[in-house]
C-alpha cells in the first residue's frame, strides 16, 4: 500500500485498501510472486487486463504503465491520482 497508495490504471481513485493485488508478469502464465512487480487494480480494472485487453508493465522509476489494447488510439500512461506530491512543480 505505501508505494501505489491504490488502483494503478490511470485517472482511477480507488484506494488501495479496496485493490487487489496484480501481478504484472501475469502469475496464471508463469510469472513469479516478485514484490517488485506487484501493483494494485481495482476489481473493475483488473478484470480488463487479458490477453488482448489492456496489460500492465513496470518502469523503471517503479510506477505501473497501463498500455491499451491495439484497437484503441491512446498511449500508454500511469496514475498520478494517489501521488499528489508528483504534480508540483520542481523545487
Amino acid at each position: 500500500h505505501a508505494t501505489d497508495r491504490g488502483c494503478t490504471a490511470p485517472g482511477c481513485s480507488m484506494p488501495g485498501y479496496l485493490a487487489e493485488v496484480h501481478h504484472v508478469d501475469e502469475w496464471a502464465h508463469g510469472g513469479h510472486t516478485n514484490i517488485d512487480k506487484l501493483t494494485f487494480a481495482c476489481p473493475a480494472h483488473h478484470r480488463l487486463i487479458k490477453p488482448g485487453g489492456w496489460t500492465t508493465r513496470k518502469r523503471k522509476d517503479g510506477t505501473t504503465e497501463w498500455l491499451p489494447p491495439p484497437h484503441l488510439p491512446i498511449k500508454p500512461a500511469t496514475n498520478t491520482y494517489h501521488h499528489p506530491e508528483k504534480m508540483l512543480p520542481p523545487q
